[in-house]
């Protein structure tokens, strides 16, 4: 059986960082004490965590003119950049990102460029390349409502499919289909929202991870994996068809700037399964799902890669190595 390919179809930005002394409040006016530009967008960020992890990934986007360094970065970082297009009269999205010297936490502004110019065509095209039965394709909410239609088209191909419904949209649901979803990736605060929009729950009280999982799983019957990032708290996770709960501390570093660590959390996580199938495979293995005990792995090697990644500055440029993701999972043996 030929090896699994991964597509990330998704955002491709320029991101402007502002060093701030705390985030900007409603009417006030602070000084940067430092600025950079870089290479980012949740696709593109996830991408370059999967080529770092040791994987074949394809990328399709689009950007403008202002844009091909960052097409160029990608593929040296190993990214196969094939299908980012490529337009001639419209800027690349952009990223303003304030970076808190204090907490260094950080508060970002999307303008959307390119990323909500592709179309349902040119989806068409890139999918009928070389994607189907046996491919993964990962997915975020930084491209418009066009992700959602292009959703369906991977999963009529047969593609596994992965979201991560990043940044939260007041109509998330009604741009994605999520019972086409098979693994869904989301924070706390995005658990939330999503469980406020289904079940119209309109209270400010906290509602448990453990009772996010269950409603999320109840109300989505393909999902196979649920995983809720809890941040500096670390991770619970449900894997479906073994009904097992997994909870997992963070991999504690000093963070230095959590800009694309869920970005590297999803993209080891991803990497990590794909990993273990196309071993099971060779072991004539031929199920498409992975054990639990692959779950849980996968889990553990992206919340060491994101604790690593926080521990950098920037978001491409913080994503980790395969060879040091595994040195730390092996030194410090916190699993």
């Amino acid at each position: 059986m030929e090896e699994p390919k991964i597509l990330t179809f998704g955002s491709i930005n320029i991101d402007e960082f502002f060093e701030v002394p705390h985030i900007v409040s409603s009417g006030e006016t602070i000084t940067s004490s430092k600025y950079s530009q870089r290479a980012g967008g949740k696709g593109a960020n996830q991408s370059v965590a999967l080529a770092k992890a040791g994987v074949l990934i394809w990328h399709a986007g689009k950007i403008g003119r202002d844009g091909e360094w960052v097409k160029t970065y990608m593929n040296k970082l190993g990214v196969r950049v094939d299908y980012i297009i490529i337009s001639e009269d419209q800027p690349t999205g952009r990223a303003f990102i304030q970076v808190s010297q204090k907490t260094r936490d950080n508060s970002i502004v999307l303008i959307p460029g390119t990323n909500h110019m592709i179309s349902l065509d040119e989806a068409h095209k890139v999918l009928s390349q070389e994607f189907g039965v046996n491919d993964w394709v990962i997915m975020q909410n930084e491209i418009g409502q066009i992700g959602g239609e292009i959703l369906k088209l991977c999963k009529e191909k047969g593609l596994t499919t992965v979201l991560n419904p990043a940044p939260i949209s007041e109509n998330i649901v009604n741009v994605f289909s999520f019972n086409l979803v098979d693994y869904l990736i989301v924070n706390k605060l995005e658990a939330i929202q999503l469980y406020k929009q289904i079940s119209g729950f309109s209270s400010e009280e906290d509602v448990s991870v453990q009772d996010l999982l269950t409603f999320i799983s109840n109300e989505f019957k393909r999902l196979i994996g649920i995983i809720i990032t809890l941040g500096s708290e670390g991770l619970c996770a449900l894997y479906k068809p073994e009904q097992k709960i997994f909870n997992l501390p963070a991999f504690k570093t000093k963070v230095l700037d959590t800009t694309g660590a869920g970005d590297t959390f999803t993209g080891y996580f991803v990497a990590s399964i794909v990993r273990s199938l196309k071993q099971g495979r060779n072991n004539n293995f031929s199920t498409i799902l992975p054990t639990a005990e692959n779950f849980l792995n996968a889990l553990k090697e992206a919340t060491v890669a994101a604790g690593l990644a926080v521990s950098q500055p920037g978001a491409m440029e913080s994503i980790p190595s395969y060879s040091d993701v595994q040195k730390n999972k092996i030194m410090f043996n916190i699993f």
